[in-house]
């Protein structure tokens, strides 16, 4: 099971980093903008997220144009090899992705909403593809169904290309899938905490604390 933090703002980051538990970040710009970050600071989040103990890092090149999208991947990939590159999955972006994959730098494609994008991906020998549960569900589509049929396309062909689910509002999406072998997943840090909210275990841990208390002579 892998589980990544989706977001670039270092104080929500920093503590749920440190439980060791999260493989590291996925950020795009749109990421950065909501942490008041831009592409100028992706140096310093690199550094900060990687000596909090995330193990991949993920940042999205930018750009209109294939050679514009493989120059800055390159630049991206610089930073370390934690670094995975991000690329929308647009015929730009998927050739751009094709050519630094082809490099043997990680690469994950983006804004993925239909199943026929996840071949595309496989095709371009993509690490990762990130389809949005929750943008899918928001335009009317049957997002588990479209997520179960990317992943299921993917392990029959034998493709190493991975679900790398994205756009999460709850746990219990996750559950779903993960039943289904989908075993990557990125979110934000508020529905992280949602992990160790269980009453039932709060109670039991409050439970089992005072029993010390009340044996302890």
């Amino acid at each position: 099971m892998h589980l990544y933090l989706d977001t670039a703002d270092r104080a929500a980051a920093e503590p749920l980093l440190a439980t060791g538990l999260f493989a590291g970040l996925t950020t795009n710009p749109t990421i950065l903008q909501r942490a008041s970050r831009g592409v100028a600071d992706i140096e310093d989040i690199h550094g900060w997220a990687r000596a909090a103990g995330a193990r991949e890092i993920f940042f999205q090149a930018w750009g209109e144009d294939t050679r514009t999208l493989v120059d800055r991947g390159l630049r991206l990939a610089e930073l370390g090899p934690d670094v995975v590159v991000k690329l929308v999955v647009s015929k730009a972006g998927a050739a751009a992705c094709a050519e630094l994959a082809g490099r043997g730098i990680p690469t994950l494609l983006t804004a993925v909403y239909h199943p026929g994008q996840a071949m595309i991906a496989a095709a371009a020998g993509a690490t990762y593809i990130a389809p949005y549960l929750g943008r899918l569900a928001d335009a009317g589509r049957d997002a588990i169904g479209d997520v179960l049929a990317m992943h299921e396309l993917l392990e029959a062909t034998g493709s190493p290309t991975r679900v790398l689910l994205a756009s999460i509002r709850d746990v219990a999406s996750m559950v779903t899938l993960a039943r289904s072998g989908v075993d990557h997943f990125t979110f934000s840090p508020a529905v992280a905490e949602e992990f160790f909210t269980e009453e039932l275990t709060i109670a039991a841990s409050q439970a089992f604390e005072e029993a010390v208390v009340a044996t302890t002579r």
